[in-house]
Formats: structure tokens, C-alpha cells, sequence
């Protein structure tokens, strides 16, 4: 058989198919583990996003790093005027515009940096219509952590205030000078969309109209059953492929 292979100059084909057949249906396989290992991922950050809320203090001194990506909060402080920061999020449906973050101050030198919501770019220059309202408010939402710029993320400005990533430090060092005394939580808080039967509260965290929480949609992908099912029909085209070539090599 091996000889008649060769005679009908099929042996490196048929060598090569095995192996590219290997690597596509291993890929395909690696997909379905990666697979099972998103819905685990998933299912925890259901159960952080949709629990009950826990206070912000608590999570800090209980939780590890890893722990609190997703975690529902809830905190209650004055936003620190002045000190706004407009994370680059364009929205499909509202048009260009940012995120704006804020530093909450909780306790005495202590603040978390809060995503209040979405604001298109028309507005940036009107903050009249974005700032805070003062006095306290409690704020309720989930804690995201530090994120990495991908290897095509724009440098953060922070000279003209436009943040492409979310960098904690960055935003902490523009907004209070070294020795300020002020330090930030470990992780940032996505607000919520509030009950604007509070009328205090719902002033102070969205102002006339903007920014709007909930509109950057905290989600999770899970393609991949999608790659699995290309690599597995890579790995069938191209046993077809070979299958028609070396029947018509084989035939009388």
C-alpha cells in the first residue's frame, strides 16, 4: 500500500495532510476546553454582577484582586468636582463620546473612581450639563479592575484629558499631585442606572440628562463553539481536498 502511495507520488501529501489534520482538529478541540472554561468564567461574573451589593469597604479589605473584577458595590460619599476624566467609548447608536470617571470621596483622603455614565462629544465642552450635583450620594455598581492597553490602544493623554484605556494610576496622578494625601481604591466602579425617583441622587449622578449609566454594556464573548466548529471544518475540507486528489492519482 505504502509503496503504491508513493508510486502515485502521494507520500508527502498524505504525510502533510496528517499532520495539517492533527493540528486543525488539536485547535479545534483546545476551542472546546477554552469553551468550558468561559462559561465557568461567565457564570461567577453573572453571580457578582447580579448579587446583592456589597459595601465598598468590605470588598477592599476581603477580597483579592481577582476577586472583585465584576463585583457589585455600593458606597456612599460626594464626588470631588473638578476632577472628571473622558474615557474614549464611542456608542454605535448615540454617536462618538465618552465614559466620564470621577473621583468619589468615601472617607477622609479616600476615593474610588466612579464611571458615572456616557455623554456624546458634542457636550464634552458644556459641563453644565454633566457635572455632579453636590452633597452625598450612594452609588451602586460594579468593580472593574485596571485594564492593559492592547497592542493598537493610543497612548493615554492626559494633557488633553482623553483616556483610551482604563489606567487608575494615570487618572489618579492627573487628578491629585504626589503627596496629596489622597489614595484611590483598587478598582473602578461601572454606576448603575439609578431610580430617578431620587430626585438628589439621580442630580448628582447624571445631572440634566447626561452622562447615562448603562449604556457601555459590561459583557463577556463566548465565540468559541464558533472557532471550534472553523477549525473542525478546516480539518474536514481539507480531508476532502485530499481524499479527491489522491483518488484521482489512484485510479486506473
Amino acid at each position: 500500500m505504502i509503496a503504491r502511495i508513493a508510486r502515485a507520488g502521494l507520500l508527502w501529501p498524505t504525510f502533510l495532510s496528517l499532520v495539517g489534520l492533527v493540528i486543525l482538529f488539536g485547535l479545534g478541540t483546545w476551542q472546546l476546553y477554552r469553551k468550558a472554561e468561559k462559561e465557568a468564567l461567565i457564570a461567577v461574573v453573572e453571580a457578582r454582577l447580579h448579587g446583592e451589593p456589597l459595601e465598598l469597604a468590605e470588598v477592599i479589605s476581603t477580597r483579592k484582586a481577582s476577586e472583585t473584577d465584576y463585583q457589585r458595590v455600593k458606597v456612599r460619599g460626594e464626588f470631588v468636582p473638578g476632577k472628571e476624566r473622558f474615557y474614549y467609548a464611542p456608542q454605535p447608536k448615540l454617536g462618538p463620546g465618552y465614559d466620564v470617571y470621577q473621583p468619589l470621596q468615601y472617607a477622609p483622603g479616600k476615593v474610588v473612581w466612579v464611571n458615572r455614565g456616557y455623554i456624546v462629544r458634542r457636550v464634552k465642552d458644556k459641563p453644565e450639563v454633566w457635572q455632579a450635583g453636590g452633597g452625598e450620594i450612594e452609588v451602586i455598581g460594579n468593580a472593574r479592575l485596571p485594564a492593559k492597553p492592547g497592542f493598537f490602544t493610543p497612548d493615554n493623554d492626559a494633557k488633553s484629558n482623553t483616556w483610551y484605556w482604563r489606567d487608575l494610576a494615570g487618572m489618579q496622578g492627573a487628578a491629585f499631585e504626589a503627596g496629596a494625601g489622597v489614595d484611590a481604591a483598587p478598582f473602578f466602579i461601572v454606576a448603575e442606572p439609578i431610580n430617578r425617583s431620587s430626585r438628589k441622587d439621580s442630580a448628582a449622578l447624571e445631572g440634566a440628562s447626561w452622562p447615562r449609566p448603562g449604556v457601555s454594556d459590561i459583557a463577556i464573548l463566548n465565540r468559541h463553539l464558533e472557532y471550534a466548529l472553523t477549525w473542525f471544518g478546516l480539518a474536514l475540507t481539507l480531508l476532502g481536498v485530499y481524499v479527491a486528489f489522491a483518488w484521482s492519482r489512484l485510479r486506473p
